[in-house]
C-alpha cells in the first residue's frame, strides 16, 4: 500500500506499558483496569490491548459492546467491561463473548432478564451508581434494593459495582468526598457482594493512591496514554508519566514572502517583513482543527507559528530561511530530541488532551514502536 504523505501518529508502546505499570503500582491492593474505549482514545485499541495483554494485563474497559467484541480475539480470557448502556436486546452477545455490562437501572436489569431466559449462560454485570456525575446509573436507595433482589437470579453474575468521580482532577476534595460518602451509603444497601468495587478514574487513581478504602479496582484512562488529567494531578508529583503519542509530519514546500504579502483562506495572515513560509501536509480533515492557528510547533529545532487558517489538507508556518523541504515537523509529543506538550497544544485550543487524541482521524496512519523498533 502506498503511503505518500509523511504525516503520522507515532505510538510508543514501551511508554504505554511503563505508564500502566507505574499507575498500577501506586496501590497494590487495586487492579489497574485499562480503558481502551474510543479506539484507545484514537491511538488504536487492538494494537494497544494486544500489547498490554501480552504483558500481563487482564482487565479492560470499552464504551460500547461493539468495541468490546472487536477486542476479544486479542484480550481473550480478560475481563472487559462496557461502560456505556447496552440495549437489553443485545445482552446475548455479551454472554456469548464473555463481556461484562453496565447495569444503569432496575428497568434495564428487568428487560435484560427477560432476554436472558431465552439463552444459555450468565450475564456479568457491574451496577452503576450515580453519586453525583448525573450521567448514567441510579442513586435511589429503593431502586437499588430492588436491583439487589433481582441479583438472586441464576442468570446473573454480580461482578462489580461502581461509580465515577466528577471532579477528582479539581483543586479540592469536597465534591469527591460527597461522592465517596454517597457511594459508601449505596454499597451498604447490597446484600450481594461483588468481586469488584471501583470509583477511581485516572485522577482518582493518582490522587487517592494512599487512601484506605475497600475498593479493589481503578480505571486507568488518559493517564495510561501519558497525560495527566489536570495540572492539579501533575503537581501531586506521585507518578512520572511518559508521552505515548506523537503527531509528526515533514515540510513539503518552502517559499519566501515579501513584506505585505498575504496568504491563506480569508487572507487572515499578512507578512510584516520579508520572511519564509513552509507548508506541512496536515489539516482539519486529519483532525488538526482550525483553532490551532497561531500555535507554535517544532520544525526541526525551530519554534514555528501556524499562520493563516488551517486548510483541509495542509497548513502553513512562518519559519527561518534555514528550514528546508523534508525537515521534521512535530505538533505534539516527542520526536528526534524535540518535545511539544500535548497539554499545551490542547490548552491553546481551549480543550483537553482527550479531545486532541480522539480528533486525529484514520487518514493519519498510526505507527507503533516497541523497544524503539517499528512494528
Amino acid at each position: 500500500m502506498i503511503n505518500d504523505r509523511p504525516t503520522q501518529l507515532r505510538v510508543n508502546l514501551d511508554a504505554l506499558l511503563n505508564n500502566y505499570n507505574k499507575l498500577n503500582a501506586l496501590n497494590n491492593k487495586k487492579i489497574g483496569l485499562a480503558i481502551v474505549k474510543a479506539d484507545s482514545y484514537g491511538l488504536g485499541s487492538k494494537v494497544i490491548a494486544d500489547h498490554l495483554y501480552k504483558n500481563g494485563v487482564r482487565h479492560f474497559a470499552t464504551a460500547t459492546l461493539e468495541e468490546a467484541i472487536e477486542l476479544k480475539d486479542v484480550i481473550k480470557d480478560s475481563m472487559v467491561l462496557v461502560l456505556g448502556v447496552t440495549n437489553p436486546q443485545n445482552v446475548k452477545y455479551a454472554v456469548e463473548n464473555n463481556v461484562s455490562l453496565t447495569c444503569p437501572s432496575k428497568e434495564w436489569l428487568e428487560e435484560s432478564l427477560v432476554q436472558l431466559q431465552q439463552i444459555e449462560g450468565k450475564l456479568k454485570i457491574h451496577v452503576k451508581i450515580d453519586t453525583g456525575m448525573g450521567r448514567i446509573g441510579t442513586s435511589d436507595l429503593e431502586e437499588l434494593k430492588e436491583i439487589d433482589n433481582l441479583l438472586d437470579s441464576e442468570k446473573l453474575d454480580f461482578e462489580g459495582i461502581f461509580s465515577h468521580y466528577s471532579n477528582a482532577d479539581g483543586d479540592d476534595d469536597n465534591y469527591d468526598n460527597y461522592q465517596t460518602e454517597n457511594f459508601e451509603n449505596t454499597l451498604n444497601v447490597f446484600t450481594h457482594k461483588p468481586k469488584y468495587i471501583h470509583i477511581e478514574n485516572s485522577a482518582g487513581t493518582v490522587k487517592y493512591s494512599d487512601r484506605k478504602d475497600r475498593y479493589n479496582l481503578s480505571r486507568i484512562g488518559i493517564a495510561l496514554y501519558g497525560c495527566y488529567p489536570s495540572g492539579n494531578i501533575e503537581k501531586l508529583d506521585k507518578v512520572q508519566l511518559a508521552p505515548v503519542a506523537s503527531l509528526i509530519s515533514k515540510v513539503t514546500h518552502v517559499k519566501k514572502f515579501q513584506a505585505g504579502q498575504k496568504l491563506g483562506y480569508g487572507i487572515s495572515y499578512e507578512a510584516k517583513q520579508d520572511e519564509y513560509i513552509a507548508t506541512v501536509p496536515i489539516g482539519y480533515a486529519d483532525g488538526l482543527l482550525r483553532r490551532a492557528q497561531g500555535f507554535k510547533i517544532k520544525v526541526g529545532s525551530e519554534e514555528c507559528e501556524i499562520v493563516g487558517r488551517v486548510c483541509m489538507d495542509q497548513l502553513m508556518v512562518r519559519c527561518s530561511e534555514n528550514v528546508k523541504v523534508g525537515d521534521d515537523v512535530l505538533f505534539f509529543g516527542e520526536y528526534n530530541g524535540q518535545k511539544v506538550s500535548v497539554d499545551a497544544f490542547a490548552e491553546y485550543q481551549n480543550t483537553i488532551s482527550y479531545e486532541i487524541f480522539c480528533c486525529i482521524n484514520k487518514r493519519v496512519p498510526r505507527v507503533y514502536y516497541n523497544n524503539k523498533m517499528e512494528l
